[in-house]
């Protein structure tokens, strides 16, 4: 039964550090376990949470495949540290319902730092992990300049930093990377993955047909999503912006405007604007075709990136740092997992031209 959970906590054909994945992978069937008892609608959390953290724990299978990519996550940024797993400060950033810092807190790693912008997350997470007997050491809530006061006010350093599904959503990403640095004056490892991965023709056409729903269709309010979440069509928020600091536009020059200012924010759009109207061009355009943000939040929906681009960021800040690919799960079902058994050893095969099949990308850094 454990020989049989082990083998679906790992993707098949992936290449795997060899030095610390027994362990992490015991420390996975330790939380699946105590995952398994876990009744969320008896948790004091919010209906956010309950949907999103019911969702990865729901069933056996549920667990082991989210629990996978969090194993290869973890065995990948922790194997970059040069200390003893329990002299480490790891940090789970945008750490959602906390599942990566309880695997963390399972594995014994020395301090764990749990990070979100979202302050329900946060207070969700600590609860849930207080739940189980695996509250981490530390819950911060807010951006990543928030982390850096904190961390630098109570003398904290990070030796690790991982995330996933989390740098699609944030506003500035080039900012936002120049600024990781921060996070300790020694080494530090970085390993931050992405399902928005632009090289998969397949995941590329899919994001960018949502990207159109979210940003020209009204949507329904449904449980379990956040307060905040926008469920008005984007371009409409925008254009009401538009409107209310600047009536005395023509429409002509409102729909323009608004097109004009896909993907920013209200200061920015703001800014845009007011240099419009100061020189009669507009200093912005989106640089994608379908990319859209909330303008309220900043939170992007699936941004699609140039992960060479992320790179060449973080390497400019102090990193060196590359691109590898991510691997498919492998569900229950025979056919599924068959075709996505062969296509984990494609990946594994081709390097980094696996990303046209694979489903997520992860960014990884080592700071020199």
């Amino acid at each position: 039964m454990v020989k049989n959970s082990k083998r679906k906590l790992t993707y098949k054909f992936a290449k795997y550090p060899n030095d610390n994945i027994g362990e992490i992978l015991d420390s996975a069937i330790r939380l699946e376990n105590k995952l398994s008892s876990v009744d969320v609608n008896k948790l004091e959390i919010s209906e956010y949470n309950k949907r999103y953290f019911g969702d990865y724990i729901r069933t056996k299978e549920k667990r082991l495949m989210n629990l996978q990519k969090y194993c290869y996550i973890l065995s990948w940024v922790l194997s970059g540290v040069n200390k003893p797993k329990d002299k480490v400060v790891f940090m789970d950033h945008g750490g959602g319902h906390g599942l990566m810092s309880l695997l963390a807190m399972e594995h014994g790693v020395g301090m764990v730092v749990y990070s979100d912008i979202y302050s329900v997350s946060a207070e969700d997470a600590q609860k849930i992990g207080k739940s189980l007997g695996l509250e981490a050491d530390i819950y911060i809530p807010g951006e990543i300049d928030d982390v850096i006061q904190y961390l630098n006010k109570n003398m904290i350093e990070c030796d690790a930093v991982a995330s996933y599904d989390v740098i699609e959503h944030i506003y500035n990403i080039d900012d936002f990377l120049k600024k990781l640095h921060l996070l300790s004056s020694g080494n530090m490892s970085i390993f931050m993955a992405s399902a928005a991965n632009e090289r998969n023709p397949y995941i590329d056409y899919k994001l960018k047909s949502m990207h159109r729903v979210f940003e020209y269709r009204d949507r329904e309010k449904k449980y379990g999503r956040k307060p905040t979440d926008a469920t008005q069509a984007i371009i409409d928020l925008r254009r009401e912006i538009i409107v209310k600091y600047y009536p005395k536009l023509s429409s002509i020059e409102v729909e323009n405007l608004t097109k004009l200012t896909r993907g920013l924010v209200v200061s920015d759009i703001r800014i845009a604007v007011d240099e419009y109207i100061e020189t009669g061009i507009c200093p912005y355009k989106p640089l994608h075709p379908t990319n859209t943000c909330d303008p309220y939040t900043g939170n992007w929906f699936e941004h699609l990136m140039n992960p060479d681009q992320l790179t060449r960021v973080l390497s400019a800040s102090g990193f060196n740092s590359k691109i590898i690919c991510g691997y498919y799960s492998s569900p229950n079902n025979i056919a599924v997992h068959f075709i996505k058994t062969i296509l984990n050893l494609v990946i594994g095969v081709m390097g980094k031209k696996g990303l046209f099949f694979a489903p997520y990308f992860v960014l990884m850094a080592k700071k020199k």
